[in-house]
């Protein structure tokens, strides 16, 4: 007969990063320890201390985790109040993956592993369905629209995996219904899509957030604003940290 140990949990809140460790013991046959990593996407504060370009430098930083098999399947609904078109949403956020993939929008190259699938499910999913504790778990890959509680917050993704073997588990992600979204290059005042879905996508496949001065032109910085296009392009450190992990 199987005996379960309580499960012990605890947070740490760090720059905007949630850490939750789930430690769901059991015998030999009972699941595998999974954690919970969430990855709070701000805005830019007034001064957030802008430094030099970090390009020399290359800052990354790895989650600990990584995707063992590919293609990574994702699901999108495309349903938001800025009023976007369903083709638009699932294009923006395939061109997002396929900067991580093969250097689709900038071209720099890619890495070696087909790591996103070029195929996006629609799904009606919403943000209550996402897995923010581990009972909902179910394997899928989900980005949703959002009302997150916390203001000044664009986006959110919440990203699990295993602690023995490394291995990601899942990511989802929520674009904070707070802000208007769109196409920076061609509306006003609006938080740009592919800019935000390319930074969170990069939690997705096992990248950290940075916070460094010097690191403000990489895609994986911490903070963003309106209008803003710069982390469509991955710079110096997010290739090398992508390359490191699925090279």
């Amino acid at each position: 007969m199987k005996r379960v140990l309580p499960a012990m949990l605890f947070v740490v809140l760090l720059f905007g990063i949630i850490v939750v460790p789930v430690l769901a013991k059991s015998d030999s046959l009972g699941p595998p320890d999974i954690a919970q990593k969430i990855f709070i996407h701000r805005a830019k504060p007034d001064n957030p201390g802008k430094g030099k370009p970090g390009g020399e430098e290359g800052f990354y930083k790895l989650l600990g985790a990584k995707w063992k098999s590919f293609p990574v399947h994702m699901e999108v609904n495309p349903a938001n109040p800025s009023g976007l078109g369903e083709t638009f949403v699932l294009t923006t956020i395939g061109t997002a993956a396929e900067e991580w993939d093969d250097g689709a929008y900038s071209g720099w190259g890619g890495v070696p592993v087909d790591l996103f699938d070029n195929t996006i499910t629609i799904t009606i999913k919403g943000y209550d369905d996402l897995a923010w504790t581990s009972d909902k778990l179910d394997g899928k890959n989900t980005i949703v629209w959002g009302n997150y509680p916390t203001s000044g917050v664009i986006a959110v993704t919440i990203v699990w995996y295993n602690t023995k073997t490394k291995t990601i588990l899942e990511f989802d992600m929520v674009l904070d219904t707070d802000y208007a979204w769109g196409d920076s290059t061609t509306m006003a005042s609006v938080m740009d899509l592919q800019n935000i879905v390319t930074h969170e996508l990069g939690h997705g496949a096992g990248l950290d957030d940075l916070y460094q001065d010097p690191a403000y032109q990489e895609t994986m910085y911490g903070y963003s604003d309106l209008g803003e296009i710069v982390k469509r392009n991955l710079y110096t450190g997010d290739k090398a940290g992508i390359t490191k992990l699925y090279d």
